[in-house]
């Protein structure tokens, strides 16, 4: 719980800069605090959600890079492959 709010506190900071923190305790408070008042079900449902909707800006992002992350791999790929087609060197004791 305390990793969660350092991260999302930073991020949020990056975002939005110094006056979004404020907002975003307050945020995160009355979240934490509905959790007392919450049954089990409807908490794993919540946390379900937002796991789902942490994955958009990830897929957003594997989207606009598609082109580099297709050149790294080849490039990657390629260079393991020259490494294979060397020779190996034996030495003798």
């Amino acid at each position: 719980m305390l990793g969660w709010n350092y991260y999302g506190e930073r991020c949020t900071e990056f975002l939005f800069g110094v006056k979004g923190i404020l907002p975003y305790k307050i945020i995160y408070i009355l979240i934490v605090a509905s959790g007392a008042f919450l049954t089990l079900d409807v908490i794993w449902v919540l946390a379900d959600i937002v796991n789902g909707l942490m994955a958009i800006p990830n897929l957003i992002a594997l989207l606009a890079l598609r082109k580099v992350i297709a050149a790294e791999t080849t490039q990657y790929f390629e260079k393991l492959e020259s490494r294979d087609s060397e020779p190996k060197k034996t030495e003798f004791l």
